[in-house]
């Protein structure tokens, strides 16, 4: 899958948006986040499994994933959680099963 980000018009506003998001992370929480683009992670939160992508609703809260970001833990990103206000839905590290990253045609 190629990089998106939903709702956006075009390439350039998908990097636009994804760059702000990238920003509001690390000053809600402080913390830098590495180059990686994340499609979709898999993972286990107390006892049960979930499963998120970029463009689908979210499990847990149902609002639509914007972004996923790997930084000290995984960073969930929805509107209202770690795009337009509060803290994005942290994902630990040892919670993940698995990840997988958006296509990258230029390596």
């Amino acid at each position: 899958m190629e990089f998106f980000v939903p709702a956006a018009e075009d390439e350039k506003q998908a990097e636009e948006v994804y760059s702000g998001i990238k920003a509001f992370a690390r000053q809600t929480l402080g913390w830098k986040t590495t180059e990686r683009r994340i499609f979709s992670l898999t993972y286990q939160h107390e006892g049960e499994r979930y499963f998120v992508e970029v463009g689908k609703p979210d499990p847990r809260i149902g609002e639509i994933v914007l972004a996923l970001l790997e930084s000290n833990s995984y960073l969930v990103c929805t509107y209202s959680r770690g795009v337009v206000r509060g803290e994005p839905i942290l994902v630990g590290t040892n919670e993940v099963v698995d990840v997988r990253d958006f296509r990258n045609d230029d390596v």
